[in-house]
């Protein structure tokens, strides 16, 4: 069962319940030094995504109380295809943008259109501390600047062009995500 946005799940900080501030408070890179932290960091966060959350496009440490600039990632929202994203940045190819709507566990019955870069280039490093340069487009690329804004302190609501949508039920909820995932699936590639 797909699971959505729609409601409170253990382990996931919300906009309303992070009295911490930890989701809107930028991270800092991770040295090597501490790169144990990777490890037990992805663990967790594919645990939370696969046995609590049951799905998702993505999920950032913040999201779960670790402030660290790791992410997991889908191109195609399955779990067979998770990437392991750690210390990334991203930039920018061209000048194409793309409109749509995104969810966030941490913005429970919320939905947001935004404006993404089509197209961009990435940096990370895996768990082996490898460093990968990719080029991501449309859904991939969406994603990834979506993780990005968490590891950057800022949530879908925080950028000034945000238009919200808020439902005030999950199955109304639900039922227009399942029209957002069908947008989005036009655009899947595998990365």
């Amino acid at each position: 069962m797909t699971r959505y946005a729609s409601q409170k799940y253990e382990g996931i900080l919300t906009c309303d319940d992070d009295s911490e501030n930890i989701l809107r408070t930028p991270t800092s890179f991770l040295n090597e030094k501490d790169w144990g932290l990777a490890q037990s960091t992805v663990e967790k966060l594919r645990s939370v995504r696969n046995n609590i959350l049951k799905g998702g496009a993505g999920l950032a440490a913040p999201q779960i109380g670790i402030l660290l600039p790791i992410f997991i990632y889908t191109p195609d929202r399955s779990a067979e295809s998770l990437i392991n994203v750690i210390n990334p940045s991203f930039e920018p190819m061209g000048t194409l943008t793309i409109e749509g709507y995104e969810a966030c566990f941490s913005e429970p019955l919320r939905c947001t259109r935004l404006t993404r870069w089509k197209s961009i280039k990435c940096r990370y490093q895996d768990l082996q501390a490898q460093w990968h340069e990719v080029v991501l487009q449309d859904f991939a690329a969406k994603v990834f600047q979506h993780e990005m804004d968490h590891l950057q302190g800022k949530l879908t609501i925080d950028h000034p062009s945000a238009e919200v949508v808020t439902f005030f039920d999950a199955p109304a909820f639900q039922s227009y995500m399942e029209k957002v995932h069908l947008e989005d699936s036009k655009t899947y590639k595998s990365s």
